[in-house]
């Protein structure tokens, strides 16, 4: 299985910002992208790190606020 592309992560940590850690199904896609990395043979704990920092960075649209 190939690894996940960073917008694969990105998109990842906007759903993950986008919903919150209580919102539905926002960590669906984020599980998804791990999953995918562990068979890749990545190291989970990076792969999460690095779509957290995806959802830090994500600027949500004015309108959305």
């Amino acid at each position: 299985m190939p690894e996940p592309t960073p917008e694969q992560i990105a998109e990842a940590g906007r759903q993950l910002q986008r919903g919150g850690f209580l919102g539905r199904g926002s960590s669906k896609k984020a599980g998804q992208v791990i999953e995918q990395a562990v068979a890749a043979g990545m190291d989970r704990q990076s792969v999460a790190m690095a779509i957290l920092s995806a959802a830090a960075d994500h600027k949500p649209y004015p309108w959305a606020s």
